[in-house]
Order: structure tokens, then sequence, then C-alpha cells
């Protein structure tokens, strides 16, 4: 159907029904989604699971991250909740150490090199980072998402003469211990490699009715994509680069002190 055509059919506008399936909306009323999912004909099981999320969206604080993190971009506050809620995370990194992995003197020092950022945002830059850590790693027993990290060589290289380096790469050791996290680094001397377009994460969720996600960031903004071919593109760039990557562990063994 057209959104004007289901929008007849459900008794409301095109403009709020084209804002809600573009989740426009950060809360969703239980009864106008399970009514909704009934009218478009869906399975009983199905339309319990679409309440049951449609609650979780009341459950929320109003503003969701915003109200907290008053200078987080609108388009960035969309990814942190998708990144809590990803039962997988696979990523590539050109440029940074995931910031996941990062420790807060490499935050700080990051977020020194911008010329836009006043000393208060790169606190709560600071903040941030270390809450969505604290949200991806704490997880219950056995909830720790299955995540794989791939970092250009360069990410360590601009680091190599900081004061931080060695406890940066122990953080690294350290995370690359757990058992569903895998570190690795894509050496220089491979030259050419398949990721060379930028870097790009992919996050899987749980539920058959949840599309994998390929999030791509730039200067200003940021795609969320959800199409199957796109995904299916990254996928297979991931897996080529992967061809090409050592453990964190070794690279490190073999680094010159």
């Amino acid at each position: 159907m057209t959104i004007r055509a289901a929008a007849n059919m459900l008794g409301t506008n095109s403009t709020r029904l084209d804002r809600i399936e573009k989740a426009g909306n950060q809360k969703v009323d239980p009864g106008t989604a399970a009514g909704w999912a009934f009218m478009y004909g869906a399975s009983q099981r199905v339309i319990h699971e679409i309440e049951a999320l449609a609650k979780r969206t009341r459950e929320t604080d109003v503003n969701g991250w915003e109200s907290i993190y008053t200078s987080v971009p609108k388009w960035f506050t969309a990814f942190l909740t998708l990144e809590c809620e990803a039962i997988a995370i696979d990523s590539y990194e050109s440029e940074y150490v995931p910031g996941l992995l990062q420790i807060e003197e490499y935050i700080d020092s990051a977020a020194a090199a911008s010329p836009f950022m006043t000393t208060s945002e790169a606190e709560e830059a600071r903040r941030l980072k270390l809450h969505r850590q604290k949200l991806v790693f704490e997880r219950p027993p056995g909830k720790l998402a299955k995540m794989r990290f791939i970092m250009n060589e360069a990410c360590l290289l601009r680091i190599k003469r900081t004061d931080f380096y060695e406890a940066q790469t122990m953080r690294l050791l350290e995370a690359a211990k757990l058992e569903p996290v895998e570190i690795y680094v894509l050496p220089m001397e491979q030259g050419f490699h398949a990721s060379m377009a930028g870097s790009f994460e992919v996050m899987s969720f749980e539920g058959p009715y949840s599309p994998e996600l390929l999030y791509m960031e730039s200067i200003h903004s940021a795609r969320y994509i959800d199409e199957r071919q796109a995904v299916a593109r990254a996928r297979e760039v991931l897996s080529d680069t992967l061809t090409q990557v050592v453990c964190i562990e070794e690279y490190l063994s073999n680094v010159e002190p």
C-alpha cells in the first residue's frame, strides 16, 4: 500500500503514519500499535511482539539521551539506543580506536583535536562515551553482544608516541579476552583493501522482524540503512577485509617498542 492508502484504512493521516514508520516518534502508544497491526492482518504473535515493543518506548525518559547529553546531535541519539539493543556489532574504523574501546585519555585527546568543541562539550563527550561503554559491556551474564572490531593500523600508529599508548593497547588486549569480542588490526603493508571507502558498522538485533542496520557517519550527519542489499554488500566488504587482518595480540607482539 501507499502511505495514503494505509492511512485511510487505519483512520489516521499520512503525515502521522509516515513519521511513525520512519521512527520519527520516540514514544508509540501500545494500543495504537497493536490495533494497526491487527488491521494490517498481522498474526497474533506479531501483534503481541509489536505491543510489547511499544510499551518499552513508554518506559523511557521523554527526551531519551538528549535530556542527559545536551550537545549530542539528534542524528546520533538513535545510534546510542540501537547500540545498546544490538546482539551483534561488526565494525571497521579507519581513523579512530573504536569508541567502545577508548580509554579516557584517548577520548580527551580526540576531543581536543576538534576545532569546534568547547571545554564543556568535551567533558560531556567523555561522559557520554564512558556511559556507552558501560551499557554495552556491563550487560547481565550471557547477554554481552558479539562484537568484531577491525582497525586500520593508522588508528594505533597515530597514538604511538603518546603517554597513553600503553594504557590504550592494554585496554584493547583486555577487551579481546572477553569471549564474544574479537579485535583485529589491518596492517598498512596489506596495501589496498575492500574497506577503503571509510568507516562503517553493521548491527544485528534479536527477533525475526528486526532487520540488520548499516550505520555510516560523516562530519555533519549519519545514515542508517536497513535495505538488505546494502547490508549484504557491507557484510561482503567486511568479509574481504577480514582476510587481510591480524588479531590485536599478534599485531602488538610484533610491534617495535
